[in-house]
Formats: structure tokens, sequence, C-alpha cells
């Protein structure tokens, strides 16, 4: 019986456009989090659309979670529209979306049905 290779927990990538979002397909087997870091003069930006500018002053810590319909509304931050061609292969992978501060992106994939046994084990 052939072993099948574990996923990496954490894949980092620097954001470097389009080599970045056609990277990111390949990578959906083999790892359980893909972490996308932004340059940091995104934070502003992404905090503004995702939160609002209804608490000026407000310490820009972006928090914001949901399914990859998320990079919807990253995509319309200049520099950032190619993230809406991930919207498709995420959601066929059934992945879910992080957006925090400083500013990255989170991919969650989910676990094998091996690999989500044993998590489970180990947080009892």
């Amino acid at each position: 019986m052939e072993k099948k290779m574990e996923k990496k927990p954490l894949v980092s990538l620097p954001w470097h456009g389009h080599e970045t979002i056609e990277s990111i397909p390949a990578l959906l087997d083999d790892a359980l989090e893909i972490e996308i870091t932004l340059p940091s003069n995104y934070n502003h930006s992404l905090f503004s659309l995702l939160h609002g500018d209804d608490a000026p002053g407000r310490v820009e810590d972006i928090r914001a979670s949901g399914s990859p319909q998320l990079l919807a509304e990253i995509a319309s931050v200049k520099g950032l529209e190619e993230m809406s061609s991930l919207i498709e292969p995420l959601t066929a992978a059934g992945a879910r979306v992080q957006v925090l501060s400083p500013p990255r992106i989170v991919i969650t994939l989910p676990a094998s049905a091996e690999k989500q046994q044993q998590l489970n084990r180990d947080m009892r």
C-alpha cells in the first residue's frame, strides 16, 4: 500500500503579484495552510475595505474571515485584482480565507480525513 505524503502545515509566500497567484493552485494538495504576506502599504486599504471608516483613529487591526468569496472584495484593491482568480479553485478545495494584520491572507485547506482524526485526538 502506497503511503500518502503528509501535507505541510504551512507554506508561506511573499507577495509577487501574478507569480504568487499562479503558484497557489499547485500548492492546494500539499499544504494545510498557505499564507501570503502582503506589503505593509496594503494594511490601510484592506482595513478600510473590510472594516469601513466607522471608527476613525482606531488601530487598523484587520481580522476578517470567510469563504473564498472574500477574495472578491480583496480584488477591488489596486494591485490585488488577480486575487479573484483564486475564488473558484479555493471553493472547489473547500478552503477558508482569513485576512489579517500585518497584511496577509491565510488560506486554510481541509485536512485529510486521517489527519483530521489525528488533530481531533490531539485536542482531547
